[in-house]
């Protein structure tokens, strides 16, 4: 779906014509701004209670900051709360679990996720109890209905299958049942020594063809990978209407490459670039291509854009640290909880499809979000690797990319800075290659770099991690 194909009255149509989303009445999307309010703020005032009452954390903060939660009656409020760092949460994971006493029914622990570990090194638990996985469930039915999803679509489940618990994998899982979607989870990846379970890429490929698979689930450069392969088998990918891309930006150049490489009725696929992390258990996404990232359950998580400097929250639209708030969570529960990217949100209607929330609008390039720290200086200039990232997107024969940020004497700290795009290509020269990336890069973000050439795996290898490292810095 592009921009100007959707209107509201198609999207309530839509909604209209399948029982599944027609009889989720109680869906926070479709109330007015003011009701969702109202819905957010009780459940704001109830969950400060909880926390207050049995979160070890939390009520070790107010008792020492003299916070007196009841006196935080509204979303505007929150600002009486202190943030809560991510060195905080990794440094005892389980002083955000709740110890509510005497449980309930619904408040077991059912389920622990991880996070993907590539900011910090160590990945981090999360938990989830049968109360929060029924939200989640919710939250992943509210989630395929922005994204035209519909029970007779059948979802591929290209996420790896690794040795922690991701919510790329599982929540696609959530996804597909909350709807009655059919399911292949591919299992790509690499076999652990006695588990011959996993696929090829190959193979994925086999299972997309045979099933007739209408989705594709996963992150962004493993689709684009699965596409390209697929066009070079000559592999039936006909029935492809919707890619779901997560984990990293997918820009517009690549967007088009993939539906260009995708045979008949695919090569209008709706390509949905997602904005998910752990401390959200899912996924924002768009309603249309670049139209932003609607937050499907804004009765569980809220959003503040913070300023960089004060920590104080901005206005709508402008670019700062994204913090998140749960709202109804009984597991991990995180007040003002700075994720550490560079984000910007606007609230209310949505122009294209009606819906009311919180939704990330594109500030950077076509990216809803970037690391803050991936923010690098190198000789004095500040660089957006997602600029970067948008100049190479539309370069033919680039397969991996990185960026490595050293000195240009290593044992000399006052040395000038070097700034080294390591490439992986195929299928083109790279004298010619060469040549338009460094233009690309001039103008895209000021400075040339040097160009070293490398085999793929020695950037990137999906099999071993589930994200790429962009950039390397060494000084």
């Amino acid at each position: 779906m592009r921009m100007g194909e959707i209107t509201p009255d198609k999207v309530r149509e839509f909604v209209g014509a399948w029982k599944i989303y027609a009889r989720d009445t109680e869906n926070p999307l479709w109330k007015k701004p003011e009701e969702l309010r109202g819905i957010q703020e009780r459940n704001l005032r109830h969950q400060l209670e909880l926390a207050a009452r049995f979160s070890p954390y939390y009520r070790e903060v107010f008792r020492r900051e003299k916070v007196d939660y009841e006196k935080v009656r509204s979303l505007r409020d929150l600002v009486r709360i202190p943030v809560t760092s991510k060195e905080a949460y990794l440094q005892n994971p389980l002083a955000f679990l709740l110890t509510v006493d005497p449980p309930q029914e619904l408040d077991v622990t059912y389920e622990i996720t991880y996070t993907s570990g590539t900011t910090t090194g160590t990945p981090a638990p999360f938990f989830n109890t049968a109360y929060d996985m029924y939200n989640i469930s919710l939250a992943m039915r509210r989630m395929a209905e922005i994204c035209w999803m519909t029970p007779q679509d059948t979802v591929l489940n290209l996420f790896p299958y690794g040795n922690l618990p991701h919510i790329g994998f599982y929540r696609t899982i959530h996804l597909a049942s909350s709807v009655g979607m059919k399911l292949v989870n591919s299992l790509v990846g690499r076999d652990v020594p006695g588990f011959p379970l996993h696929r090829t890429l190959e193979e994925a490929l086999e299972l997309a063809v045979e099933h007739r698979a209408t989705i594709l689930a996963g992150i962004g450069r493993q689709e684009r990978r699965f596409v390209l392969r697929g066009k070079q088998l000559g592999a039936d990918l006909s029935a492809i209407r919707i890619i779901l891309s997560l984990g990293e930006t997918v820009t517009e150049g690549m967007r088009e490459e993939m539906r260009a490489n995708l045979p008949g009725e695919a090569s209008r696929a709706f390509v949905i670039n997602g904005y998910g992390f752990t401390e959200c258990q899912g996924s924002f996404v768009e309603c249309c291509e670049l139209g932003g990232c609607h937050n499907p359950a804004p009765n569980l998580y809220y959003l503040e854009i913070l300023d960089p400097e004060t920590l104080r929250p901005l206005p709508d639209g402008e670019l700062g640290l994204l913090s998140i708030t749960h709202l109804d969570r009984r597991g991990t529960v995180l007040l003002r909880y700075v994720v550490g990217d560079l984000a910007a949100v606007e609230n209310g209607v949505c122009p294209h499809c009606g819906r009311s929330g919180q939704r990330l609008v594109i500030r950077m390039g076509s990216t809803y979000a970037v690391r803050a720290e991936k923010v690098i200086r190198v000789g004095g200039k500040l660089i957006n690797p997602e600029a970067v990232k948008n100049q190479l997107s539309g370069v033919k024969g680039i397969v991996e990319y990185q960026l490595v940020v050293e000195k240009e004497d290593p044992g000399n700290p006052l040395s000038q800075d070097v700034l080294t795009l390591r490439l992986s290509v195929a299928g083109r020269l790279r004298r010619d290659l060469e040549e338009e990336v460094l233009t690309r890069i001039r103008e895209g973000v000021g400075i040339t770099p040097r160009i070293q050439y490398v085999q793929s795996p020695e950037i990137y290898d999906p099999s071993r991690i589930l994200k790429a490292t962009r950039i390397v810095d060494k000084r």
